[in-house]
């Protein structure tokens, strides 16, 4: 039986795949990354996406698509809440 490299062993002994986070210098990499993906040797995972400069308010507006019903429900056990919180509690 021949010899493992490092990495194969660790992955022989362990049964891991790897995760690796690479930063693409060049568009030749990304290039070579696309043909390695393309012979099955890795899987290219799509991009995190990171914090943007955007408002909260602006990303979530209009995201819980309620009805006028549970609007006024959803205002009004928000109100109580914060009513809860400016009571004197001592």
């Amino acid at each position: 039986m021949q010899p493992l490299r490092l990495v194969q062993y660790i992955q022989h002994i362990y049964n891991l795949k790897m995760t690796l986070t690479v930063e693409i210098l060049n568009t030749k990499a990304l290039n070579l990354l696309s043909g390695m993906e393309n012979l099955n040797l890795i899987r290219l995972n799509a991009p995190i996406k990171t914090a943007t400069s955007e408002k909260l308010s602006s990303q979530f507006a209009g995201a819980l698509k309620l009805t006028n019903v549970q609007y006024d429900m959803y205002q009004k056990n928000l109100q109580e809440n914060k009513n809860e919180w400016e009571r004197n509690i001592y």
